[in-house]
Order: structure tokens, then sequence, then C-alpha cells
């Protein structure tokens, strides 16, 4: 049985202690009251049942402390109570800026790290007839204090608590307060590859192919658009390889990855999805241009409005409709709520031959907007002497798809070489132990 006091009447404030309401038990013998200096109201707080307290009175019934505070305020607090404090368990739910662990310093305060990962809206909007736990993580170096404060959490207010070791505490505390290595790495790798396929993209078609530059927002940039899309895919499959391949050939070992593969292996999935909002936009481009106007090389009679497209135009948005299709099913799976409940089957399938299938429909999609259509035009004199972006768009996921069959390939030889050495060396051992027997 604890007695809880929340400091603030915030939102954070207001989400506790909804949990609170809907969740606690008169059993667990927990109570929650919400308070702050100066208060100067009573009654209950919003609509929780909660009760409101005065800030003299709630400090000395309180065994935690929450305080629901703006950390610049955190240190002002703790001088002007800093006699009241002991024997408290201070609760910091800061995100950014000062926190306990560097106002108290080593003092004697015992304080616990929690609730800076959710959401106040999330959790006041949250049903007591919800399935799910919400999740969440603690840290402190005071360990009984901290199993305190989560069989708080769990019994009276619903989370799932994970507890955090106080080594650490630093990459814990920063966490919410920081974008991500892996979505910084993965959108500068995307935005670098955007630059490259844009720079070629003037070059060869407002500049030498003299095409208007009121056609740059749209049809012009749709290109870099569709071509930024499918190298990211390419890009994100290939640690993949680089990892099964590295296992393959130092399965007896213990040499541990390369620090530049690990980092590439972490952002597979900011990638693609990156990837995916390039498609999701070049597919509304597209749509919203679509007609003989723009894309008169896929129709048969370019006169005719009423033409129907030519074998290449069918077969080139037959594989892209495919090829969007898997890619948002690739998207969906990659949620949280979905991924969670796949088995390990269903996510190597998805994200094995589903994922290969997506990207060689997509190669697919491109090459037949060029083959018999701009290809056989080169050298290309009128665009510069530059190959159309129909191929040069298409060399690296060839490659990359190339690179797919001698991965496998690679694996099954040094599988192969594996049972052979396995199998020699146990006929050996047995041929020793005859002869020993002997």
């Amino acid at each position: 049985m604890v007695h809880v006091a929340i400091v603030g009447t915030g939102d954070l404030a207001y989400g506790l202690a909804h949990l609170f309401a809907i969740h606690n038990s008169a059993l667990t013998g927990n109570s929650l009251e919400v308070t702050k200096p100066n208060l100067g109201k009573e009654g209950l707080f919003h609509d929780t049942n909660v009760p409101l307290a005065d800030f003299d009175d709630a400090l000395v019934r309180a065994d935690i402390l929450i305080l629901a505070i703006p950390s610049h305020g955190l240190e002002k607090f703790i001088f002007a109570n800093n006699g009241r404090l002991k024997n408290k368990i201070l609760v910091d739910v800061t995100n950014g800026g000062e926190d306990l662990h560097s106002v108290l310093g080593k003092t004697s305060i015992r304080w616990v790290k929690a609730f800076d990962d959710i959401g106040a809206v999330d959790i006041m909007l949250h049903k007591s007839v919800s399935k799910r736990k919400i999740p969440t993580k603690m840290c402190s170096n005071f360990t009984e204090d901290l199993k305190v404060v989560k069989g708080f959490a769990e019994n009276s207010l619903g989370f799932q608590v994970k507890s955090v070791p106080f080594e650490q505490y630093h990459i814990f505390a920063n966490h919410q307060s920081k974008l991500g290595q892996e979505w910084v790495s993965s959108t500068f790798t995307m935005i670098g590859v955007f630059a490259v396929t844009m720079a070629y993209n003037i070059y060869r078609h407002p500049i030498e192919k003299g095409y208007p530059w009121r056609q740059f927002p749209l049809f012009v940039m749709n290109k870099s658009i569709c071509w930024t899309a499918l190298w990211g895919f390419a890009i994100a499959q290939i640690p993949g390889m680089l990892a099964r391949m590295s296992n393959a050939y130092y399965r007896d070992t213990l040499l541990e990855k390369s620090k530049w593969l690990k980092g590439w292996l972490a952002i597979r999935k900011h990638l693609g999805l990156i990837s995916l909002w390039f498609l999701v936009v070049h597919i509304f481009m597209s749509c919203l241009m679509f007609s003989i106007a723009y894309y008169d090389r896929f129709f048969e009679d370019k006169d005719d409005p009423k033409s129907r497209m030519t074998s290449n135009g069918e077969s080139s948005f037959m594989f892209g409709a495919f090829s969007a299709g898997l890619y948002l099913v690739m998207g969906i799976a990659s949620l949280p709520s979905v991924a969670e409940n796949m088995t390990r089957a269903q996510w190597d399938f998805v994200y094995g031959p589903v994922a290969w299938f997506a990207l060689w429909m997509g190669t697919a999609h491109v090459m037949c907007q060029g083959i018999d259509v701009t290809w056989q035009k080169g050298p290309w004199r009128s665009a510069g002497y530059m190959p159309p972006i129909t191929l040069v768009s298409t060399v690296f996921p060839i490659a990359v798809i190339a690179l797919k069959f001698f991965q496998v390939l690679f694996v099954w030889c040094m599988d192969y070489r594996a049972r052979g050495k396995k199998q020699y060396f146990s006929t050996s051992d047995a041929s020793v132990s005859v002869e020993e027997q002997l």
C-alpha cells in the first residue's frame, strides 16, 4: 500500500489520474492525489475522481511524488522543498533538459526515472476495456524504490513495465528527445540518392533535351521520385545478403560483424519506409498526369484519345501495381501491432521472397517503359549522350538481384563444405575410438 501524489496539473497529470481511476482497485490499498504549490482549489481533478489536495498536506502523506512539472523547474522545486523530501521516492517524468539524476547528484534523495516515454493524449484516451497494457520503461540506481514505483504502475495504472539497468541510463534518458540515429542515417542516405537522381534528371531533360521548366515540378521530378524509390528498396536488401554470406563463411569463428554492417542492418526498416514514401508520391504524381499528352509512348495511336495501351504500357503498369501492392504489405507488416503477432516463418516470408519479388517487379515496371521505346535510340545525341533514366535506374537493382543469386549459391557452397568437414571429422573420431579399443 503506497500513497502517491502527482505534483502538477497538466496533461500528463490528467492522463495518470485517468489511468488510476480506471485501473486501480480498492484491494491494492493504493491512493493517489493531485497537488501543486499554491493550488488554492479543492474537489476532484477533472472527471477522474482523484482528489485535489493541499500541497503541504500531500507532501506529508505521500510515499511517492510524481513530479509532472517542466524540467527547468526541477532544481527550484528540490531547493524549495529539500528538507521535506527525505524518505520520499521522487519520480522524474521529464524529457530533455535537466533531470533528477543531474540535479540531485550524489545526494541521498531517492528517485526513479519513469513515464517519460508515454504520450499524455494516448493515456487520456486509454479505456478500461482495452485488452493491451500500456508498455513503458523505468530506470533508477535505487533498486528497491524502482520496484515500489513499478508495482504501483502495474497494479494501479495498468502499465506493463520494463526495468532498464542503471548502466544504460544516459541512453534511456535521452532516447525520447532524439530522432534516432537510424532515422537520421537512412534519411541522409535517401536524400543523397535523391540528389544524385535529380542532378542526372535535370541535366538530361531540361538542359540537354530542352524540356520546359514548367514541367519540372511534376513530369520531370516524378522520374527522380521513382528512381529514388527503386534504389532505396534495392539498398535496403544489400546488408541482409552480406550478413548471410558473412555468417556462412565465418560460421565456426567468433568474428564479430563489422560496425558499418551492423549499422546498415539497423536501418533497413527505415530505408524501406522512406522508399515507400517515395513510391506513394510517385503513384500519386503518375495518376495525376496519366494521359496520352504525357505518356503517348504507351498508347497504340497517339492521335486517338480512345486509344488502348501498348503491350509495353500494360506490362509496365501491371508490374508496377503488383510491386506497389507488395511494398504496401511490407510497410503494414512493419507496424509494431502487426509485427509482434507475426511468426518467424511469416516474417521470413514477407521480408524474404515477397521483398525480392517486389523488387524484381518494380525493376520490370521501369524496364518495360524503356525496352523498345527509348533504349534502342542510343547513343542518345539529343540528350547529350546520356542514357535514359529507364536504363540507368535499373542497372543497380539488377546488380542487387544478381548479387542475391550469388549469395544463395555462396551460402549453399559453404553449407555443403561445412557438412563435408563435419562428416570427415566424425569419421576420423570413430576410427580413433576403434584403434584405442584395439
